[in-house]
């Protein structure tokens, strides 16, 4: 009788030692098609959603064109089979049909990868490169349609520059004269269709001719886009009449931003200067101590147009501002003006006039200041430390105009 029961124990053992390997291979058969279907660890029957999964990816992956899934078992592909083609396939499907169960998770993959992509495009090129190509390719198309309707013989172009303040678009005549130059824009894409935009203005013609108390003549359109500086009434009215005819028939030039441009408008746009670098209080002290010397000029030119200028104490314009409506907001632009000053984002430009220029970069998201044009560098950075001087010195005065 002992000897019966330990045979039978060791019967026991051999049948427990034998019964775990089957275990583990369960246990591996179920791992494989879970992994590609996402089904959980705990699922009793793991065929199922391997048939389930085949059926979302099906529309992607044609199972004509999947290649045969070597590891795909007999019973397997006859149900992922019925799911993926109940019409045609029959019960019992070859197991190369099985290829929709296997393909699955690399059609997930592709259709994450674009997303991957966008997202790490930098965002002042701004959107993806596809919509970016697409809407080139249909702004050109449009302009040579108008320019090929009009049946004009003069024919300009807009260009595209990247700088240090963000994109901006030019409008160039057939001899090379830049009619206008945009304000600027944060992506490539903003100022093209920042193009369509001003075609409008324009089509609506409202046009006005100003000149400030240094007789220097302007063109403003619709109280938001101005035209360059002019010695006389006449050359702003000339440069008028051609934006009107060029406007709707220039062609589109595609534009790629160079590596250094964008490294410059970078490092201009991830300036470390914030306010609060500044000690304002201490500031305060210094413009009540200070000997007035220059002034900020808050001029009424007309009805409702009133500009500001910072001239130094021997009258050089060191700065001179848009339009405002009224007094109060004219006043507001000079405190915008002073603080960004303080704060100290000041870039030395180059315009597409082949001028230099500084641009002061506002607090916040609002517009930079440019400062006026000057022949060489040297000349223009000089104007910006008189700025800085200017700032602490300089009086508020209220003028009217001669000229209103």
């Amino acid at each position: 009788m002992a000897l019966f029961k330990k045979l039978f124990s060791k019967d026991d053992k051999k049948k427990a030692k034998d019964s775990a390997p089957e275990k583990g291979q369960e246990a591996v058969k179920t791992a494989t098609p879970q992994e590609p279907a996402q089904a959980p660890a705990a699922q009793p029957a793991p065929a199922a959603p391997v048939a389930k999964e085949p059926t979302k990816a099906a529309p992607k992956t044609p199972a004509a064109k999947a290649p045969a899934a070597p590891k795909a078992t007999a019973t397997k592909p006859a149900s992922t089979a019925k799911a993926a083609t109940p019409k045609t396939a029959p019960a019992k499907a070859p197991a190369a049909k099985a290829a929709p169960a296997t393909k699955a998770p690399t059609a997930v993959k592709i259709a994450t990868q674009p997303a991957t992509k966008s997202a790490a495009r930098p965002f002042f090129l701004g959107n993806n490169e596809e919509e970016l190509n697409a809407a080139f390719d249909k702004a050109i198309a449009d302009a040579d349609y108008e320019i090929l309707k009009s049946n004009s013989k003069a024919v300009g172009k807009y260009e595209f520059e990247l700088e240090v303040d963000g994109y901006h678009f030019y409008l160039v005549a057939n001899n090379g004269q830049i009619l206008f130059d945009s304000p600027s824009f944060t992506t490539l894409l903003g100022a093209l269709n920042g193009i369509a935009t001003f075609k409008k203005a324009v089509a609506g013609g409202k046009f006005e001719i100003k000149v400030d108390k240094y007789n220097r003549y302007r063109f403003i359109l619709e109280r938001k886009y101005y035209g360059e500086n002019y010695a006389t009434k006449e050359q702003c009215s000339k440069c008028v009449e051609s934006v009107k005819k060029f406007a709707n028939s220039s062609k589109i030039l595609r534009y790629t931003p160079e590596k250094e441009a964008l490294r410059l408008y970078e490092a201009a746009k991830n300036s470390k200067r914030t306010p609060d670098d500044i000690d304002w209080k201490a500031v305060a002290q210094a413009e009540e101590k200070a000997q007035k010397m220059g002034k900020f000029e808050i001029c009424c030119e007309d009805a409702d147009h009133y500009c500001f200028y910072l001239t130094a104490n021997n009258g050089q314009i060191l700065y001179s501002s848009r339009y405002y409506t009224t007094e109060a907001a004219a006043r507001k632009g000079v405190d915008s003006f002073k603080r960004a000053a303080y704060v100290g984002n000041f870039f030395v430009d180059r315009d597409k006039f082949g001028n230099y220029r500084y641009v002061l970069k506002n607090i916040g998201s609002a517009p930079s200041f440019i400062g006026e044009s000057y022949d060489n560098k040297a000349q223009c950075e000089k104007i910006i430390d008189s700025v800085k001087n200017f700032i602490v010195t300089a009086s508020i005065e209220v003028e009217v105009a001669e000229n209103a």
